[in-house]
C-alpha cells in the first residue's frame, strides 16, 4: 500500500537485484526477464530505459546480481547471469546496449563486484568455485587474475572500501576468505570458519576493519579481519537464513539484513544489543531478493513479487517498542522471579552504559582485571535492570515429595491406608488432610454395622424375657417391650437411611431412650461426602489429594473417567516437575484410565547423562562410551579408569562405580569409595548378593 513513506513501482517480471547508480538518483533492476533502469526523485518512480528492449530471449540476459560501475564506467552496468556469463553494457550505446559478454565460468556467477575507486575493475564469484577479477581497459577478454577458493562455490564477494586491493569472499562451506590482489598467486591472507552450512552474503564495514558474514544457519557475525581470534565480536540471531546485508551508512553500529526463505521483512539490527530488531520493513508480499541503501534513511528493496519499493526508515515500526518492559515467572518451589526495565524508551541503546576503551591500557591487563580495546568490542549493550527473588509459600514443594514417596495408595485395605496417610500428613503439619483421612478410615471400616444393630436388640431381648420370668406382675409390660423391638427391627430393616429419628412408632421417645441403651450403629451411604470431599479438593487445586483418595477408595466410586484423566494428568505432570520419576510412574500403573496409562508404553528408551557434565549423552545403536560434550569416558571403573562394558555398580551417593569385582576387593577392607572423594559407599549388602563378573 502506497504511503507517505514507502513509494512502489511494478515490474514486468520477478527481480533479482539491484544496484544505485554514482549520483544516487536512478537505479537499475534485473531478474530472469527485466533488466531496467529506473529514475528516482522525490516524488515518483519512473522508467526510463528496458535494456532488453528488442532481444530475443537469451540465457545470457537471465541475471542473477547486477551492479553499476563508478568513475570511467559510470555510465555502464555489469549482469551476471544463470549461465555463466558476465554481460557489460553501454547505458550510452545507440541500439542494443551489450558491449561485451564475457563466459570465461563454466557455471552460474552468483555475485560481481566493481573496485570502489576504479571501475575497470571487476570481481565475480561463480558457483564453479572461483572467483576472477577483469580488466576492462584490457582489450583481451581474458581473466586478469584468478583465485581458488578450494570449495565448491563461491556464493558471494565484496572489495574492501579502505584498501582497494583486498576483498573478501564467503563460501559454500561456511567460511570466510580475505585476498589480497596484490599477491595473486598466493592462498587466501586469512580463513574464517563462520557458519555451520553456507555463508551467503559477506559486507564490509565502513572502517575497512570488520566484516559482517550472514548464512543459511540464521546468524550474522561480524569479524575483525585485523585481528588472530577466530571467534565473532558479535552475533545476531535471525528467525531465517541470511541471504542479504548491508551496513546503514552513517551509523557504524547498525546492518540491515533480509532473509532467503519464509521472512518477508528487512530487519535493522544495532550489533550492540543482537537480540531485538531496532528498525522493521514489513512492505514485500514476498521474501526480498535484493536491497541498498541510498542513504541514512531511504532503502531500496526488491523482490520476486515484481514489486521496487523505496522506503523511509520514519516509516518502519519498531519491535523494540512493543517489548513489555517488565516481566515475571515463577517455579515449582514457590519462587517468584521479577524484571523490572529502568532504560528509556527513547533510546535503544544508552551510550552512556557502554564502557569505553581504556587508553593506553598496559600489556599485563589480564592481570590487573582490565580489558583492551580489541576485548571491548565483544562487550554487548544490558539494559539497566532491577531484577529479584521472592519467595512466596504458595506450595509446599516439600510435604508435596514427602506425600508422593510416601502415601499408599492401594485399595485393598482402606481403613490401614487412611490410618497411615493420616498419621503422615499429622507429622507434615497438615492437620486438616490428617483429619480427612481419619473420617474417611470411620466411613470405610471393616466392621460389620448390620450384625452390630441386631445383636444389640437380641441381648436386649433377652434381657427383657429373664424380667418376665421373675416378675409375673409386670407381664403385660414385657409384652409391650416385646412389641416395641419387633416394631424397632422392622423398622430398621426399611429404613434406607438408617436415621433413628424416621421411626414411626407410637412410644418414640420410649424408643430413643432404648437406642441409646442398644448401641446401634446404622448404615448410611457415603458417596455424596467423599464426592464433595474430591470437589473441595479440586477446587482447591490439590490434585494430590484426588488422586490419592480416588486410588485408595477406588472400588467405592463411580467417577466418570473425563475428571479422572484431568486429576491424573495434572498430578503427573507436577511429578515431573519435581522429578519423582518413580512415583510419577507407580501413578500411571495405577490408572485404569488408558489414556493416562499409554505414557508407560509409548517407549522404551531410556536416557542417561554424562556423570561429569550432565549432558544428555546422545548414543548410537552400539552403544555410546564417551560424552558428546566433554569428551570422558562414561561409566569409568574408579579402580582401574577404564570404561565398564557390562554390569556397572555404583553408589548411588557419590556416582562413583565400576567393575563388580573390583568393587568387591576394594570394598571388603575399605569403608569409603576408592576416589578418595570422602563418601561412606554403601555397597557391602549389594556385592554379597551377585556373582564376580570380570567384565
Amino acid at each position: 500500500m502506497e504511503s507517505n513513506y514507502a513509494k512502489r513501482e511494478r515490474m514486468s517480471g520477478a527481480i533479482n537485484a539491484l544496484s544505485l547508480s554514482p549520483e544516487g538518483n536512478s537505479v537499475v533492476v534485473a531478474g530472469r526477464e527485466i533488466l531496467k533502469i529506473l529514475s528516482i526523485n522525490k516524488t515518483e518512480i519512473t522508467e526510463t530505459l528496458n535494456l532488453r528492449a528488442g532481444s530475443h530471449f537469451n540465457l545470457n540476459y537471465s541475471s542473477n546480481d547486477v551492479k553499476w560501475g563508478n568513475n570511467a564506467t559510470k555510465q555502464k552496468v555489469a549482469t551476471a547471469a544463470t549461465n555463466g556469463a558476465i554481460i557489460l553494457w553501454d547505458l550510452n550505446k545507440i541500439g542494443r546496449k551489450a558491449e561485451r559478454v564475457i563466459t570465461e565460468h563454466t557455471r552460474a556467477v552468483n555475485r560481481i563486484c566493481f573496485q570502489p575507486d576504479n571501475g575497470n575493475i571487476l570481481l565475480s564469484a561463480s558457483q564453479d568455485g572461483t572467483m576472477k577479477c577483469w580488466d576492462f581497459r584490457d582489450p583481451k577478454n581474458g581473466a586478469r587474475y584468478r583465485f581458488e577458493g578450494k570449495s565448491e562455490s563461491v556464493r558471494d564477494v565484496q572489495f574492501n572500501p579502505v584498501s582497494m586491493y583486498e576483498f573478501a569472499a564467503a563460501f559454500e562451506t561456511g567460511t570466510i576468505q580475505k585476498w589480497d590482489m596484490r599477491n595473486p598467486k598466493a592462498l587466501y591472507d586469512r580463513k574464517v570458519s563462520a557458519h555451520n552450512g553456507p555463508c551467503l552474503t559477506v559486507d564490509w564495514h565502513p572502517n575497512g576493519k570488520l566484516v559482517a558474514s550472514g548464512g543459511r544457519d540464521k546468524t550474522i557475525k561480524v569479524w575483525d579481519m585485523t585481528a588472530d581470534s577466530r571467534r565473532p565480536l558479535y552475533t545476531i540471531r535471525t528467525m531465517a537464513s541470511v541471504s542479504r546485508i548491508q551496513w546503514r551508512p552513517g551509523f557504524e553500529n547498525e546492518i540491515a539484513s533480509c532473509a532467503l526463505l519464509t521472512d518477508s521483512r528487512i530487519h535493522i539490527w544495532d550489533i550492540r544489543r543482537p537480540h531485538i530488531a531496532k528498525y522493521t520493513f514489513d512492505e514485500h508480499d514476498t521474501t526480498p531478493t535484493g536491497f541498498m541503501w541510498r542513504n541514512s534513511s531511504e532503502l531500496l528493496s526488491v523482490s520476486k513479487d515484481k514489486w521496487f519499493i523505496r522506503q523511509n526508515i520514519a516509516g518502519a515500526y519498531r519491535p523494540f517498542d512493543l517489548l513489555k518492559r517488565n516481566g515475571m515467572g515463577w517455579n515449582v518451589q514457590g519462587d517468584i522471579v521479577f524484571s523490572i526495565d529502568k532504560s528509556s524508551r527513547n533510546l535503544f541503546v544508552d551510550e552512556n552504559l557502554i564502557t569505553k576503551p581504556i587508553n593506553g591500557s598496559p600489556k599485563n591487563w589480564k592481570r590487573l582485571g582490565t580489558k583492551t580495546a580489541s576485548e571491548e568490542d565483544v562487550i554487548q549493550y544490558v539494559p539497566p535492570q532491577t531484577c529479584g527473588i521472592v519467595h512466596m509459600p504458595l506450595f509446599d514443594f516439600e510435604a508435596f515429595s514427602v506425600f508422593a514417596d510416601n502415601y499408599i495408595i492401594s485399595s485393598e485395605n482402606v481403613a490401614v491406608a487412611c490410618d497411615i496417610n493420616g498419621e503422615l500428613a499429622w507429622k507434615m503439619g497438615r492437620y486438616r488432610t490428617a483429619q480427612t483421612w481419619k473420617i474417611i478410615a470411620m466411613f470405610y471400616s471393616d466392621e460389620p454395622v448390620e450384625a452390630d444393630v441386631e445383636e444389640s436388640i437380641q441381648e436386649s431381648f433377652s434381657f427383657d424375657m429373664d424380667r418376665s420370668t421373675t416378675d409375673d406382675d409386670d407381664e403385660e409390660d414385657d409384652r409391650s417391650s416385646f412389641k416395641v423391638h419387633e416394631e424397632i427391627l422392622e423398622d430398621i430393616s426399611q429404613s434406607s437411611e438408617g436415621d433413628i429419628d424416621s421411626l414411626n412408632t407410637g412410644t418414640s421417645s420410649h424408643v430413643h431412650t432404648m437406642t441409646s441403651s442398644f448401641n446401634l450403629r446404622l448404615p448410611w451411604k457415603h458417596e455424596s461426602v467423599v464426592m464433595e470431599l474430591l470437589n473441595y479438593y479440586t477446587e482447591q487445586g490439590d490434585v494430590q489429594m484426588c488422586v490419592t483418595l480416588y486410588l485408595v477408595l477406588e472400588k467405592y466410586l463411580n467417577i466418570d473417567n473425563e475428571r479422572i484423566e484431568d486429576w491424573f494428568t495434572a498430578y503427573i505432570d507436577l511429578l515431573h516437575r519435581f522429578k519423582l520419576w518413580s512415583t510419577a510412574t507407580a501413578i500411571i500403573k495405577a490408572c485404569k484410565v488408558q489414556n493416562v496409562r499409554e505414557r508407560n508404553e509409548n517407549a522404551t528408551t531410556i536416557n542417561i547423562a554424562c556423570n561429569t557434565c550432565f549432558k544428555l549423552v546422545n548414543g548410537t545403536s552400539s552403544g555410546s562410551w564417551a560424552c558428546d560434550k566433554c569428551h570422558k569416558l562414561l561409566n569409568s571403573c574408579t579402580i582401574c579408569h577404564q570404561t565398564v562394558r557390562g554390569l556397572y555398580v555404583w553408589c548411588q551417593g557419590c556416582n562413583h562405580g565400576g567393575h563388580l569385582s573390583h568393587m568387591k576387593d576394594w570394598f571388603a577392607d575399605e569403608q569409603q569409595c576408592a576416589t578418595g572423594c570422602g563418601h561412606a559407599c554403601v555397597l557391602q549388602p549389594l556385592l554379597s548378593s551377585l556373582p564376580l563378573d570380570e567384565e
